[in-house]
């Protein structure tokens, strides 16, 4: 139940992590746990670019693993100097397997919502428990579908609109129509605070 695509996001980061471009380590656990035998060959150093990339073609697991470094750098940033900046909520929009809330320092009055399915929430929560992982920022997930009234239920895991929030909607864009992705940021608008940013 956890999409191909938060799947292999996870395992373009614990490709990188392994090689030593990130520090993601719980990238690797968690893509072992969905238990795709590909995409866990890939995290854990079994494949090599060659093995599975077409040449000349200009999009395969090494660019991929590449972007990864430069997107999770680039998010990281990005989140540290909000809150930095006095951003108290962090709100991750289709979250996936992303673990900034375990492996990121936080100020302490700073608050992760993470949305996504329910089915990949849980099942992120329960492998990161059985890994003894513990979250470093207070962390509210809220399983809902992005096509349902999704500001509703992040109100009600006490998001407060009147308070600057940091959202990161990645690589998230891309796979909604037009009117979804007006739709998003209107609502994204509608619950922002002065000094809030957006990222996608």
């Amino acid at each position: 139940s956890v999409g191909a695509t938060a799947t292999m996001v996870a395992a373009g980061r614990a490709r990188a992590t392994r090689e030593g471009l990130l520090d993601d380590p719980f990238a690797e656990p968690l893509v072992s746990a969905v238990g795709v035998d590909f995409f866990t060959r890939w995290a854990g150093g079994d494949l090599a670019a060659a093995d599975v990339d077409v040449p000349g073609i200009p999009w395969g697991l090494g660019p991929m693993t590449d972007l990864m470094v430069a997107r999770t750098r680039f998010i990281d940033a990005f989140l540290t100097d909000a809150v930095t900046a006095g951003a108290g909520q962090v709100v991750l929009l289709a979250s996936g397997l992303d673990a900034r809330g375990y492996r990121m320092t936080w100020p302490a009055d700073t608050t992760v919502f993470e949305i996504d399915q329910p089915a990949v929430l849980e099942f992120k929560a329960a492998t990161l428990a059985r890994l003894g992982a513990r979250a470093t920022v207070q962390l509210r997930q809220v399983g809902i579908d992005l096509r349902r009234d999704w500001p509703a239920a992040l109100r009600a895991a006490g998001f407060d609109p009147h308070r600057p929030t940091a959202w990161v909607a990645e690589g998230l864009l891309a796979f909604l129509p037009p009117d979804a992705q007006d739709r998003l940021l209107d609502d994204v608008t509608a619950l922002s605070a002065p000094g809030s940013r957006l990222l996608t």
